[in-house]
């Protein structure tokens, strides 16, 4: 393989699954299911169903969480909680769900860094995300944007890149975590435009928003649900988007790729994952009603006001899709540590 990682590669294999994944779906809803997937498990649940996210409260994945968590409660008749467990850029949560019994009552929100990232950059994060967890939906698939305060010298992303050329190492940019996209995601953009740029990993949105809004980091790189608020206020200015199109709520600020860098495409995403072992049929019937959340009227609304894309598919789907992830992560994670 070449040397100069091939972004447009792994965007374009993107967006093949991804209309492949819509095809599907569309089929899937159509087409009849069997009585033992669209049964529901004898004795599931039995009671509450935890939740555990491995971020703190407020941020991305928080959001979107809780609002499936939300509309899965009637469906299974049971409680469904969400518990943070912030810590290792969210590996802390997903190994007590690993530990778990896999009966369906303990799940993970799982999200980028812990289910893909963390394994390339990190020695060892205790446990497998390939083997130990069983996908059982894709919930959310958001663009980033980079982020810099209202006050910044920054008008465009080319500002920032050219004063990063000037000065190697001194331009700083913000992230939820070792390992996160928006870290990822910094990283590439640095390497592929020779603009060295240091990297402030931070515990959650809560915490580096106002630092960039003070001016204490030079920029932030995180998902556009997080920064809409900011962006409304006008307290922080962005300089564009890491995903492959321009967003609707800024048709203005370009995207990466048109201005930097061909072919870059770095979203932040999650889903759900039960214990590896938890029966089949529980996953199915989770799958299922999850599916069945995306098609609320509210819930659509909901995720579209969020900026994020929601897609129905099988476990099989996701797996599929967390597989190709990982595999655009190792390669980059290995290009970057040369």
């Amino acid at each position: 393989m070449s040397n100069d990682l091939n972004l447009s590669v792994f965007h374009a294999a993107r967006r093949r699954f991804a209309k492949r994944l819509a095809l599907l779906s569309s089929a899937a809803a159509a087409a009849p299911m069997s009585s033992g997937v669209l049964a529901q498990p004898a004795g599931y649940p039995s009671r509450t169903v935890r939740v555990l996210l491995g971020y703190p409260p407020g941020g991305t994945a928080d959001v979107m969480a809780r609002l499936i968590a939300e509309h899965l409660r009637p469906a299974l008749g049971q409680n469904v909680i969400i518990e943070n467990r912030p810590g290792a850029n969210g590996n802390l949560g997903a190994q007590e769900v690993v530990r778990a019994n896999p009966d369906g009552h303990t799940l993970l929100f799982g999200n980028t860094g812990e289910i893909v990232g963390n394994k390339h950059l990190m020695k060892d994060v205790g446990f497998d995300a390939d083997v130990d967890l069983a996908p059982i939906a894709l919930v959310y698939n958001i663009t980033h944007g980079i982020l810099v305060s209202s006050r910044s010298p920054y008008r465009r992303l080319e500002d920032m890149l050219d004063d990063a050329r000037r000065r190697p190492g001194k331009v700083t940019y913000a992230s939820v975590g070792l390992g996160s996209p928006g870290h990822l995601a910094g990283e590439m953009l640095a390497l592929r435009t020779g603009a060295e740029m240091l990297h402030v990993p931070y515990k959650g949105t809560a915490q580096a928003m106002p630092d960039v809004i003070g001016g204490h980091v030079d920029a932030f790189i995180t998902g556009l649900l997080v920064a809409a608020p900011q962006l409304s206020s006008g307290t922080v200015r962005m300089l564009a988007v890491t995903g492959p199109r321009r967003v609707i709520v800024a048709p203005d600020v370009p995207t990466v790729a048109e201005v930097a860098v061909p072919g870059f495409d770095f979203p932040l995403w999650g889903g759900l994952f039960a214990p590896a072992r938890t029966p089949v049929d529980v996953v199915a019937y989770l799958n299922r009603e999850v599916n069945k959340v995306f098609q609320l009227p509210e819930v659509q609304a909901r995720a579209a006001a969020l900026y994020s894309d929601i897609m129905r598919s099988t476990p099989e789907q996701f797996a599929a899709f967390v597989r190709s992830e990982s595999e655009k992560y190792r390669e980059i994670a290995a290009r970057i540590a040369r």
